[in-house]
């Protein structure tokens, strides 16, 4: 509350001063329409003004800035304590006017020495009154509109305070310009401005559109700046109230004035040549609202030191200015360069640019008045009601006719919305048709609304070859862009009438559907407005449809996946039982071979019970492994190579016969593995080899060392492989009449999980599965060691 009640408080003071400099600005101005004057304004000091036209009779007798009037009419002009020099000057004026004088006779100090000169009074005429009093009193009114848009923008933003202090103290100078050299109400506000305005506009320099880091780092820098400009604003002051002269602090004030004009615009420039990106563009609208005008009054600033009247100049720099601070804060708002993350009311908006072209048609209409002779009062009073009627009038008559002429333009932003809320409640195509129907039909009065689904595939087919339109429906064009609508003002087919439209609904080059409107009751023509309406909703309608096929097919998808997930649940729990089932073969047949040995009385030596403990244990393993349905974690340690293979042979003895495993392992050779599934891919290969080879085959086991470690490989004398050798590891597949498909594919998987490597290959009439075993993995210890 504190922040937004000082908030207020400053807007209200700023408000207050502005009316009242303004008002007497205005009133001084005023007084000066058409008032006698002698072809020549001086300042308080009684030096000749450049503010003035080149057809002045002053100018035209030779008289420049810094020439100095002395005596006027045998007054001489003397500076006093709290009066001015020109004093003097305006009383020997007015006198001479109101005893019906034509002239006056003014002695002038000249760089060439005193001249006398007698100047003609003349009315002070209507062009010279709009450029350097009425034109000003507009600008600063626009200037002063800006600070207060900015203070109640960011009343704590560093760049909106800135900003509102260069525009107040402009805005100042610009009110009490012209009174300064006429009516000298304003002068020391005059004095406070022209020191002010230079030390505003360099520090605004350095803080567009964001401080500069000489300023980030140290703040004590821009109040330095005012401190000095409220020093040289003192000086002028004291100036005045001990009755010296303030030419010298003046062309101080002047020289500021035009190096803080330059300053500000070759910091723009450099600023801007050093962005890049969206600083870039924010800069570049900165750059043109603000740099030209500045440059501008720069230029006639210098012109008028060296003694050119400052007309020439004032045809660009009155209208420059006067853009400058609507330009200005359309820059700032746009890119929201004072922080206010407010947003930007359309309605309020309007109302001020409403209230700018009313007061710029009652400018217009009065300097069109005064220079046809008429009184300036008297045009105001006439062209103020006026425009204020008239822009009611004309609001009026275009909503009035926007109703009646262009439903389509006052029905667009809520037809819009009602189809948007709609539009995001559905996800079936025929939903969305529905939905457009409806909202065409609430506020197009036509005879009939069809909105025609075209079928995806369809669509399809017509995007490739124009196959999928019906006779007579508006084909796509094949250069048509991604969110491009075509309107096609034909007949259709159903009716020979020109009055009907039909919008082709397209995303992304595929057809989706079709908007076919009947003619309008009673006959009226569709109107440009209506089109634009029909081709937005077209667009949504585009999205819309887009939207429900994608999720239509998202649907699909999402289903054909659960199944797919319990397709591939089911063939797990198969492949798993698969597995176990071929895990557990060879230990059945072991103990089976057991068994009929014991029914025949033969006794068990003590290696066949070990193993028929190991294998009960292995058993017991793969049981408790179950209960997690997955992989269970690798158990290794170092195991004789000699040891793996006779455990396989030890199972595999009642498939082996009478037959034996050709071993060639060395005695020291040691495994890193699990053991009871390093078994079990020795037990599947030897099983293999022992199927391809048949009874009268031969199979075997060789150990190799080699450089990178040690291979194991597995070797049988059968025929090779047949069948697809790229899916030999496949679950499944297998070329057994009798076969599972597991075998190759469990050993596979346990090869792969101790980080081996497995290969097929036939060489010198054998078929041989070679495992590559790394060196981390061989060792020639006889030490074992749990991993």
């Amino acid at each position: 509350m504190p922040a937004i009640e000082n908030r207020r408080w400053l807007l209200a003071v700023v408000v207050l001063a502005a009316l009242v400099l303004g008002g007497s600005g205005m009133r001084s101005a005023l007084s000066w329409y058409e008032r006698p004057f002698p072809g020549v304004l001086v300042d308080p000091d009684g030096v000749v003004s450049s503010v003035g036209l080149p057809s002045w009779e002053g100018f035209q007798k030779g008289l420049r800035y810094p020439d100095r009037v002395v005596e006027v009419d045998g007054w001489r002009l003397e500076s006093t304590a709290g009066r001015y020099r020109a004093g003097a000057w305006d009383a020997a004026v007015e006198r001479a006017a109101r005893e019906g004088h034509r002239s006056v006779k003014a002695r002038v100090e000249t760089a060439e020495g005193l001249r006398d000169v007698e100047l003609s009074l003349v009315p002070f005429d209507a062009l010279a009154w709009w450029f350097y009093a009425g034109g000003l009193m507009v600008v600063a009114s626009l200037y002063v509109g800006a600070a207060l848009i900015a203070l109640s923008a960011s009343p704590r933003g560093k760049l909106a305070r800135a900003f509102a202090s260069a525009a107040l103290f402009a805005a100042l100078f610009q009110f009490a310009l012209f009174d300064y050299h006429s009516s000298r109400h304003l002068v020391p506000f005059f004095h406070v401005a022209y020191a002010l305005v230079p030390m505003s506009f360099f520090t605004l320099a350095l803080r567009l559109p964001d401080d500069v880091p000489l300023i980030a780092r140290y703040p004590v820098f821009a109040r330095i700046a005012h401190g000095l400009g409220g020093l040289l604003a003192a000086a002028l002051l004291a100036s005045h109230a001990m009755g010296w002269t303030t030419v010298a602090l003046r062309s101080v004030c002047a020289i500021l004035f035009v190096a803080s004009f330059f300053f500000f615009a070759t910091t723009l420039i450099l600023r801007f040549a050093a962005a890049e990106g969206d600083r870039r563009r924010t800069l570049r609208a900165l750059l043109l609202a603000m740099a030209p005008p500045h440059v501008v009054i720069a230029l006639g600033f210098m012109l008028a030191m060296l003694g050119a009247p400052a007309s020439t100049l004032a045809w660009f720099a009155i209208p420059a200015l006067a853009l400058t601070p609507v330009s200005s804060v359309v820059a700032f708002i746009r890119y929201d360069l004072w922080g206010s993350r407010a947003l930007l009311s359309r309605p309020l908006t309007r109302v001020i640019i409403a209230c700018m072209m009313v007061a710029l048609t009652v400018i217009l209409c009065s300097a069109c008045a005064g220079y046809a002779g008429l009184p300036l009062l008297g045009a105001i009073k006439v062209a103020a009601p006026a425009a204020v009627v008239s822009a009611a009038l004309v609001v009026f008559a275009l909503g009035a006719g926007d109703r009646k002429l262009f439903p389509a333009r006052a029905e667009y932003k809520p037809t819009v919305e009602q189809l948007s809320e709609e539009l995001t409640l559905v996800a079936d195509p025929d939903e969305v048709a529905f939905a457009v129907e409806r909202t065409v039909a609430r506020w197009l009065s036509c005879e009939r609304v069809t909105f025609r689904r075209i079928a995806v595939d369809a669509a399809d087919g017509a995007s490739a070859g124009n196959a999928g339109a019906a006779p007579g429906e508006p084909a796509p064009r094949a250069d048509e862009s991604s969110g491009e609508r075509v309107i096609e003002v034909e007949p259709s087919e159903k009716s020979a009438s020109a009055s009907e439209l039909s919008l082709t609904v397209m995303f992304r080059g595929r057809l989706l559907g079709v908007l076919e409107v009947g003619k309008k009751r009673g006959g009226a023509l569709f109107t440009s407005e209506d089109l634009d309406l029909l081709r937005t909703i077209g667009n949504q309608a585009a999205l819309a449809m887009a939207h429900a096929h994608s999720y239509a097919e998202l649907e699909r998808r999402r289903r054909e996946q659960a199944a797919a997930w319990r397709d591939e649940r089911a063939a797990l729990i198969e492949t798993l039982a698969a597995e176990i089932t071929h895990e557990v073969r060879y230990p059945i047949n072991f103990f089976r071979s057991v068994f009929k040995r014991g029914s025949s009385n033969q006794s068990l030596d003590a290696e066949e019970v070990e193993i028929g403990c190991e294998e009960v244990e292995r058993l017991e393993r793969l049981v408790m492994g179950l209960r997690r349905v997955t992989h269970r974690k690798l158990e290794r340690r170092r195991l004789a190579v000699e040891e793996l293979v006779s455990r396989a042979e030890m199972l595999l003895r009642d498939q082996l016969g009478k037959r034996r495993i050709e071993a060639r392992v060395s005695a020291g050779s040691r495994l890193r593995c699990d053991p009871d599934q390093a078994t079990q891919v020795l037990v599947n290969l030897l099983s293999n080899g022992l199927d391809a080879a048949g009874d009268k085959g031969t199979i075997g086991v060789v150990w190799e060392t080699t450089e990178s470690g040690a291979e194991l490989v597995v070797w049988d004398t059968g025929p090779g492989i047949s069948g697809d050798a790229s899916r030999l590891f496949a679950p499944w597949y297998t070329t057994k009449p009798r076969g599972t498909g597991l075998g190759l594919a469990i050993t596979h998987r346990i090869v792969r999980a101790h980080g081996w490597l497995i290969e097929p290959e036939r060489r010198d009439g054998t078929t041989r599965f070679v495992i590559s075993i790394p060196a981390a993995d061989v060792s020639m210890t006889a030490e074992d060691e749990v991993a």
